[in-house]
């Protein structure tokens, strides 16, 4: 545990990186703060905090920056949330009032609005009840080698797609095919199915169920999603080079925030905070994510989120992220009533 002295200057350095994105050193912290303590004393504390995890010293830098580690005990004990002011919530409302009423535009404009009061990417998803799973697969024989198959989604939906199938496999041997996945993965997702194959011994039902999968996980592509923010995000300090924008860039495709936010489990009246290397996805491990869920109709649920760099304005963030996920609660309850 840190002692309150050491709390207190990494509070500083994490509030003063964020502000300037330069390392920050002891005669810096002084000076600004006007601390009562010498340099000497704060340089000692800055070398206990970077021994304990909670700071970094970048080779070419006298000064610290704050580790994964550090930012998650700011989040968690230090920061100072800026709440989001009554002036400032009725002239959001006032905004979506002025939107003709319906999820494509109330969404859209979320996203947009969020992206403006954080300067990082929003994303904002379209309501689904949850993550396609399979009811049941059939394959029909089309000639020597291929064969249609048929993949019934829970929700009662029907992907199909032309596969390849071993040459000498009639339709009695795709039945029997069929009905060996069905048994293994009735009911699983895209995730699980994919997990499984890695264990079957044939290489064909192996194919098979990642055909499946595969099936699955484009329908839960199709679920609408929308981006804004993505300029200035990518105009912060972190992105000096073209190459990290155009990684950047690609990695922000809306394919893969799916997939980010697949993998963030989202919760209901709060906000979910992802730091780095908490994020599932490698490309994310750079990045923080802030995300919550709000209620859509009939038990459906969306999401969102906020995706920027580690050095992120986390008490401005947070509460905008609560905020908007209970304001489009509220807006669509209003629609069904």
């Amino acid at each position: 545990m840190l002692s309150e002295r050491r709390a207190g200057i990494l509070n500083l350095v994490v509030d003063e990186y964020i502000d300037t994105a330069m390392p920050v050193s002891s005669r810096a912290l002084v000076d600004r703060h006007h601390l009562e303590f010498s340099t000497a004393t704060i340089r000692n504390e800055l070398a206990r905090l970077e021994e304990e995890g909670y700071i970094t010293h970048p080779y070419t830098s006298a000064g610290r920056v704050p580790s994964n580690v550090g930012y998650r005990f700011y989040v968690e004990r230090l920061m100072a949330e800026e709440p989001v002011t009554l002036a400032e919530q009725r002239m959001i409302e006032h905004q979506f009032h002025q939107a003709a009423p319906g999820y494509d535009d109330w969404l859209r404009l979320a996203a947009s609005i969020l992206a403006a009061a954080v300067g990082n990417v929003a994303v904002v998803t379209r309501p689904q009840r949850s993550l396609p799973t399979l009811r049941h697969a059939q394959l029909v024989h089309l000639r020597a080698g291929a064969a249609l198959l048929v993949a019934v989604l829970d929700d009662g939906s029907v992907r199909q797609r032309i596969v390849g199938v071993p040459e000498a496999d009639s339709q009695e041997r795709l039945t029997e095919r069929a009905e060996r996945l069905n048994g293994r993965c009735a009911n699983s997702d895209a995730a699980a199915m994919r997990a499984g194959a890695e264990e079957l011994d044939d290489e064909h039902d192996r194919t098979l169920t990642l055909d499946v999968a595969e099936l699955l996980a484009e329908h839960d592509e199709d679920t609408e999603l929308y981006i804004a923010g993505i300029r200035p995000a990518l105009e912060q300090p972190e992105f000096d080079s073209t190459e990290r924008i155009l990684d950047a860039v690609q990695h922000l495709e809306a394919y893969h925030l799916r997939g980010a936010l697949r993998s963030t489990e989202t919760p209901q009246d709060g906000a979910r905070i992802l730091i780095g290397d908490e994020n599932l996805d490698e490309w994310l491990q750079e990045w923080t994510v802030v995300v919550s869920a709000f209620d859509g109709p009939e038990g459906a649920s969306g999401t969102v989120a906020v995706l920027g760099p580690t050095r992120m304005r986390y008490g401005r963030t947070i509460p905008r992220v609560r905020y908007f996920s209970s304001l489009i609660s509220d807006l669509l309850q209003e629609v069904e009533s």
